[in-house]
Formats: C-alpha cells, sequence, structure tokens
C-alpha cells in the first residue's frame, strides 16, 4: 500500500469500513495518512460523534442516529432536510422517491433489527447524485426473516437478502399485509441509474441500474457484518439515454 493514496468519493464504503471493523479502526486508517475522507470529512466525524441529528452547514449532508430514528419530530425533520437536498442535487419530482426509499429503510430498521437504537441513516447530495446509507448493529435479516416459519426456508444470508427485496416477504406472516414496500421502490431507484447495496451477514446483494435497461442483481459472500447495512446511489439519467 506505499505510496497509494484513496480519496473516499461515498459514504457507503466508510460506514460499511466502521461496521465491518470498528469506528477506532477507521480512526487508525484516517491517521495512516492513506484515506481522504475529502468533502465527506464532515459527515464521517458527525456519524463517528453519533449525535441524534446533524446537517451540514451546506444542508448537502445529514444524518440521524439511535433514538432519534424512532422520534418522529426528528425523523421528519432529517426526511424534509434530505428533500430539499435531492431537490437541490436536480432531482426534483424523483426526491420524493429517494426520501420514500430511505423512509422505509429507516422504518426497517426500527421495525425489524431489535436493535434500533443502534442504527443511523445519513445521506449526502452532490451535482445530479444522491446517495444514503442505513445501517444498523441488529440481528440481521436472516434471523428476523426466518422467525416467520414462511421463511423456514432460508439457510444463508445471501438467501436472505434475495428475499428481503421480493414481494410480500417480511418477518410476519402474509396475511398481516408486511413486506410489500420494498421491492417497487427498489426498483424505481435501480431504473434512476442507481446503485443499491445490501449487507447482512456474510453476504452483500447489489442491484445495479447502470446498463440502460436492465437491472443486475448479485449475490456474493463477503466477510461477517454484523446487523444491516443498505447503500444506495442514484444518478440523473443524461436526457436522451433510456
Amino acid at each position: 500500500m506505499s505510496g497509494r493514496f484513496y480519496r473516499a468519493l461515498a459514504i457507503g464504503p466508510l460506514v460499511e469500513v466502521v461496521n465491518l471493523a470498528s469506528a477506532e479502526k477507521l480512526h487508525q486508517i484516517r491517521q495512516e495518512s492513506w484515506l481522504s475522507d475529502g468533502s465527506l470529512e464532515p459527515l464521517l466525524d458527525a456519524f463517528l460523534a453519533k449525535p441524534r441529528h446533524w446537517l451540514a452547514r451546506d444542508a448537502r449532508q445529514g444524518l440521524v442516529t439511535g433514538d432519534g430514528l424512532e422520534k418522529e419530530d426528528v425523523l421528519s425533520s432529517f426526511k424534509i432536510d434530505a428533500h430539499k437536498a435531492a431537490k437541490n442535487a436536480g432531482f426534483g419530482a424523483q426526491a420524493g422517491m429517494l426520501v420514500a426509499a430511505l423512509g422505509e429503510l429507516v422504518g426497517n430498521v426500527v421495525d425489524h433489527s431489535q436493535d434500533p437504537r443502534s442504527a443511523a441513516a445519513l445521506f449526502s447530495a452532490g451535482k445530479g447524485e444522491f446517495e444514503f446509507v442505513v445501517a444498523d448493529h441488529g440481528i440481521g435479516v436472516l434471523d428476523s426473516l426466518t422467525q416467520n416459519p414462511e421463511n423456514a426456508m432460508l439457510s444463508d444470508h445471501g438467501e436472505a437478502l434475495q428475499a428481503m427485496v421480493e414481494a410480500g416477504v417480511s418477518r410476519f406472516t402474509r396475511d398481516t399485509g408486511h413486506g410489500n414496500g420494498f421491492r417497487p421502490i427498489f426498483e424505481k431507484l435501480a431504473d434512476m441509474t442507481g446503485e443499491l447495496r445490501f449487507r447482512s451477514g456474510d453476504y452483500v446483494l447489489t442491484l445495479d441500474g447502470r446498463f440502460g435497461d436492465r437491472i443486475a442483481r448479485q449475490t456474493n459472500q463477503k466477510a461477517r457484518l454484523r446487523g444491516f447495512l443498505a447503500a444506495v446511489s442514484c444518478k440523473i439519467r443524461p436526457r436522451g439515454i433510456r
């Protein structure tokens, strides 16, 4: 690694490093001077400090952590911040879809992680780009879904992540009406030249809509991660490209 220098361009990988290792490990990496936080430094510092609610001075970055995700007024303020940032980034009417997806993921953490106070939700906006991350240190997708006998056949975290994005799949039985929010929202996000990355246990699921008329789905085994992490990055599709 000698002589190499890396600049962080997205918040997803940085949050993933923290969840895989620890905040102390990330502090060590930063001190070794081979990783530059760049414009993400204020957001990363806030994430490590864990305030209930934080908004950058330029309003392009924000986060909510811990019990802030369960406080209606705090979460509402955070979502308003995210909506304004997405609109200012150029997403227009699509900003509502981005914030709806963010809200679905936060609701999933609160309802299913069994440890919502370990969670955080973050967003970062740039010209024509919007990214958000929701992560927790809860029980993970596999343990959550298999609380429902209908999902007893799931044998590993990869299968659980695949099931998570299917309609009607939840830790609650189908007759309760749960599990219908993820798939249509995620499909629309991926169609917005989006990259969606979900991690739980020792697997990662990616949905990649950067290839025009198709959405690439891939599941791979990775180092074990505690809890659940979702990182979504969308870009405005250039005019004339479908």
